[in-house]
């Protein structure tokens, strides 16, 4: 039986540590620690808008107004930029005029938006681009005299669009840089693709996307009753433990835990930082949990807690290393894993096909729906049934049953012919992964809620992932620079979706008020999701079938074709139920639905089925409360998940306000507000405080 107790010191945690990774010459970890305590030193001298010119400060950040003067082109566009990059628009240069000897007259920058798109005369897009130009009319004029002083003229500051947020404003054109991940970072001289130095850069880069000032969470020490079934190699227990260290003195809300053995030895350990925290907060109803990677020779399971973002994309919500696989391991993971997110359960949870990870799940998470990961079936029945799975046509027959099939009486039907095709009847893994159909078969999943982790998309986004960046076993040093360019690369992918989301507009498929309102809300990759389903409803059939008190049956089909639903409408609140059960699964209206929503005169999209964690909007606001409730015997809520809770809040408020300085002066003074406060409270009240 595991036991727990508070992390001690950092010297006698240390110590530890077996014998042998203390006599580690392989990593200077000196070195290592300065250079993660430098970091945040490096990312303010990396910080600047353009305006170096010692002129120019005092005007930097000021408005516009007419008359104002400059004394050179650059300053004149460089104070408009930095303006525009303040206020949340991209500049371009329009008009220029000239005096005979050459020398400039007038000059005109515009908003980027200026302007309607031309239609190309001959060539038809295939795909249409998304509309940024809306004739937005803002600009400034310059008029330059004989001695190039430049005067502003004219200067127009009213947007007819959707500004920038300070987070995502370094996206536009005008204010573009190169990306951290795309600076050098070369692997040339590199087998493994890592050297050293690069983790301490990739390192900035983190923090770069993810600096953060928030509360404390306290650490955890577990100790595991049995031996550990690996071992690390020489030094990297030591490098691991700096490392985590290291995060959580650069950014004090950073999560780690880490578990030992009967021996005192760093056994399994499971981190998340703040940013992970903020995103599971938002995007934690549904998780892969991942064991089929492995780092260096001695084959240490890396496990990724991993979720997708509104954009469909892969977030990664914690990770953790393990050197042992029990069914004690997996608890102590998913009770840390827990203790990270303030007790929150996920709705589901895909995992590998292993036993100890289901008893695991079945005693901590026992409100979550368990379910098996499709994309680890698939890559296992390659290794299980070579002679079926191994060829291309046998392999895309199999894959298709498992996507497509959608009543559990052909499910069933299916099965047996593909098993009586192929000689499969004697296959152990196959009749194991039959008694467990109920866990990973489409046809009984519908009723969880699964984001897009029973789709055929989130195979190749997996596979990219560790294809990319974890396409061989690394050693531990090496593996945690790998985990942090992903970690890089992923965050940078969602703040290009938020600017591309929130600042351009879909061409629609037809100007109907529910394409209208799901292009204003939806994000760009759930509006294509939705059209397309918008498009299929246009080629379905739909009957009624009988009625119950409010509430009509259709049946809704698209003719030839196996797609067919049953829809319950009542036209009392615009409620709409299908039996293929797409929006309890995946958060989106099916094409059924929207048929027998258009067939009765329902125009507007219902609010009810528009899922705010798929819309732009998806991370506005403060997180959910859907915290677990622990009440003790006289009904108070347990004061260290309430903690937890407050903990989490204020992180996700501070971590959105580091992108502007007012922002970080307003909740500074409210915070000293809430202090003063607090402590009047715990000087007039009694303490509350739970043993």
């Amino acid at each position: 039986m595991s036991t727990s107790k508070q992390c001690p010191s950092e010297d006698n945690s240390i110590s530890k540590v077996s014998a042998a990774s203390k006599s580690c010459d392989v990593v200077d970890n000196s070195s290592f620690l300065k250079t993660m305590n430098s970091v945040d030193r490096s990312v303010e001298n990396n910080k600047g808008d353009g305006l170096n010119d010692p002129e120019m400060i005092d005007k930097s950040l000021m408005e516009p107004k007419i008359g104002m003067v400059f004394y050179s082109e650059d300053q004149a566009y460089n104070f408009y930029n930095s303006y525009a990059k303040r206020k949340g628009f991209s500049v371009r240069k329009d008009h220029l005029s000239r005096r005979k000897d050459g020398s400039i007259r007038y000059r005109h920058y515009l908003c980027s938006n200026e302007g309607t798109r031309q239609e190309h005369r001959t060539h038809v897009a295939k795909k249409a681009r998304s509309i940024e130009r809306t004739n937005c009319l803002a600009r400034i004029e310059f008029k330059v005299s004989n001695d190039n002083v430049w005067v502003v003229n004219k200067f127009i500051d009213e947007h007819n669009h959707p500004l920038a947020s300070p987070h995502n404003s370094h996206m536009l054109r005008s204010h573009r840089k190169k990306l951290p991940v795309q600076h050098g970072g070369g692997t040339n001289s590199d087998d493994f693709g890592a050297k050293p130095i690069q983790l301490h850069k990739s390192q900035l880069q983190e923090a770069q996307c993810t600096e953060v000032a928030g509360f404390t969470l306290k650490d955890q020490v577990n100790f595991l009753n049995t031996r550990r079934m690996r071992d690390f190699e020489n030094g990297d227990a030591q490098f691991l433990l700096d490392f985590l260290k290291a995060k959580q003195s650069d950014d004090p809300s950073f999560f780690y835990a880490i578990q030992l053995d009967e021996m005192e030895r760093l056994t399994n350990c499971f981190w998340a930082d703040a940013q992970s925290i903020i995103d599971y907060a938002y995007f934690g109803d549904a998780v892969t949990f991942d064991t089929t990677y492995h780092i260096s020779m001695n084959d240490i399971p890396f496990a990724p807690f991993i979720g997708t973002n509104h954009h469909k994309q892969i977030v990664i919500l914690g990770a953790a290393l393990l050197l042992d696989e029990t069914v004690e391991s997996y608890v102590w993971l998913f009770r840390s894993f827990l203790a990270a997110m303030s007790g929150r359960q996920p709705k589901t949870i895909f995992t590998d096909q292993c036993a100890a990870i289901s008893k695991a799940i079945s005693m901590v998470l026992p409100e979550t729906c368990h379910r098996l990961c499709l994309w680890h079936i698939l890559y296992f029945a390659r290794v299980h049934l070579p002679n079926a799975c191994s060829h291309g046509p046998n392999l895309h027959e199999f894959e298709n049953f498992i996507y497509d099939i959608q009543s559990e009486d052909d499910f069933d039907k299916e099965w047996d012919r593909l098993v009586s095709l192929y000689g499969l009847g004697s296959s152990s893994w196959l009749k194991l992964l039959h008694a467990d159909r109920e866990k990973w078969a489409l046809a009984y999943l519908r009723n969880s809620f699964c984001s897009i982790m029973t789709a055929k998309q989130w195979q190749g986004k997996m596979d990219n992932l560790f294809k990319i960046y974890f396409h061989r076993k690394l050693p531990v040093t090496k593996f945690i620079l790998q985990y942090l360019k992903a970690l890089v690369q992923l965050r940078d992918n969602e703040i290009l979706e938020d600017y591309e989301s929130a600042l351009t507009k879909p061409v629609l498929l037809v100007d109907v008020p529910m394409l209208i309102e799901a292009a204003d809300s939806y994000t760009r990759v759930m509006y294509l999701d939705f059209e397309q389903e918008y498009r299929g409803q246009l080629a379905c059939l739909c009957e009624p079938i009988g009625t119950d008190g409010t509430v009509y049956t259709f049946r809704v089909c698209v003719a030839q074709k196996l797609s067919n639903g049953l829809v319950d409408f009542n036209p009392s609140d615009a409620t709409v139920r299908c039996s293929c059960k797409k929006f309890e699964s995946m958060g989106i209206l099916c094409m059924h639905a929207l048929k027998v929503l258009n067939n009765n005169n329902i125009l507007h999209l219902p609010s009810q089925y528009l899922l705010k964690r798929w819309t732009k909007y998806a991370k506005d606001g403060a997180t959910s409360n859907g915290y677990q409730s622990m009440d003790d015997s006289g009904g108070t809520r347990s004061l260290t998940l309430l903690y937890n809770h407050v903990c989490r809040k204020a992180i996700t408020v501070a971590v959105k306000s580091t992108v502007s300085k007012d922002a970080l002066d307003i909740l500074e003074q409210g915070l000293d507000k809430f202090i003063k406060e607090m402590e009047n409270v715990l000087l007039n009240a009694p303490s509350t405080r739970q043993i």
